[in-house]
């Protein structure tokens, strides 16, 4: 069910605007009880939530300069995830209405449906290919955690299997598949392979001990523990050339090495969050840092952030963070604001 209800249009949450050293960006006065989530930013000033009322879901968005809220969408199923491509012009929204099974919807900037289709899962991983929004890659897992990997090809309405042994599965460009394959015990990382699913075949990439990747284009962020205890990135092109590398405190809670979110701005330019010092994660007692790195320099914006959510604006002037991305820091000024408001 999309487009807008004139019932619900009318139970718009109150907003207030900011003073002016904040540059008079306003805010969003909700309520607990129907609130659901921050999801990602559409502009530089505009951004998505999710909210529930009279028994549907609602895809929000809501405008810090104008301080305007309206629904792009409404479901009866509940909202699981929202997904905002890099384009800024397709939404992915992850519903369910029953634990073995997801929905898929991609919509457009209207609220129209574009593709739809379920999938039989427990629990499903969604990646999303940053160059084209019409493949996406997912990772069904079942109740006793085995798994399939499926890509969606939008551009023929094609949904496949694919031959991929590890779970987590990342887009290298338009038509390759980076994965990282752990023998051993995970803390001591593992191996990086990659499958062209257009030609069918894999290649091993030289380089070992991988215990963190992520990717953006054709670029990817590739993590390795050193001497020190420390964590050395490397941020590598498709053709596995080194572009920028910098090194962070590492953390674990015993079993596995611990991760906050990463985003990517450009394919040389990533905001983090990390803490100065690293150790165990039960006994860390410093806050954690937003850092931004740019071609391997770092630079820290705040020193009290949390490890929580992390959305930036897609120039990259403001961020989300907080557990629920409650809190906006501006990057130049590095002032942070409640931005969200509960009732």
């Amino acid at each position: 069910m999309d487009g807008t209800n004139d019932e619900l249009q009318s139970e718009k949450p109150e907003v207030s605007t900011l003073d002016e050293n904040e540059k008079s960006l306003n805010k969003l006065e909700t309520d607990r009880a129907t609130f659901h989530f921050v999801a990602d930013w559409l502009s530089e000033t505009k951004l998505l939530y999710v909210e529930k009322r009279n028994g549907f879901y609602l895809l929000n968005t809501f405008d810090f300069g104008t301080g305007e809220s309206t629904t792009l969408y409404e479901d009866s199923s509940i909202i699981i995830d929202v997904l905002v491509h890099p384009s800024k012009k397709t939404i992915l929204l992850h519903t369910s209405d029953n634990s073995t099974s997801a929905d898929i919807k991609l919509i457009g900037l209207d609220g129209i449906v574009q593709h739809e289709f379920s999938i039989d899962s427990s629990e499903l991983e969604i990646e999303w290919n940053d160059i084209d929004p019409a493949l996406i890659l997912f990772t069904s897992f079942h109740q006793d955690w085995s798994f399939d990997i499926f890509l969606f090809d939008g551009n023929n309405e094609q949904f496949g299997l694919l031959p991929i042994d590890a779970p987590f599965p990342k887009w290298l460009g338009t038509n390759k598949i980076i994965t990282q394959e752990v023998e051993g015990h995970s803390l001591d990382g593992g191996k990086l392979h990659v499958y062209d699913y257009t030609y069918e075949s894999w290649d091993e990439w030289d380089v070992s001990g991988v215990i963190y990747i992520d990717t953006f284009k054709d670029s990817a962020l590739i993590g390795q523990l050193d001497d020190q205890g420390n964590i050395n990135y490397s941020i590598m092109g498709s053709n596995k050339e080194i572009r920028s590398q910098w090194t962070m405190a590492a953390v674990s809670n015993y079993s596995e090495w611990v991760f906050t979110e990463i985003d990517w701005l450009t394919e040389n330019k990533v905001i983090m969050t990390g803490p100065e010092k690293g150790g165990l994660l039960d006994e860390l007692d410093e806050p954690y840092q937003l850092i931004q790195v740019v071609d391997g320099q770092r630079e820290v914006l705040r020193n009290e952030s949390v490890a929580g959510k992390l959305r930036c604006s897609p120039m990259g002037d403001r961020c989300l963070t907080g557990y629920e991305g409650e809190k906006l820091i501006d990057i130049e000024s590095k002032k942070e604001t409640e931005w969200l408001i509960f009732s």
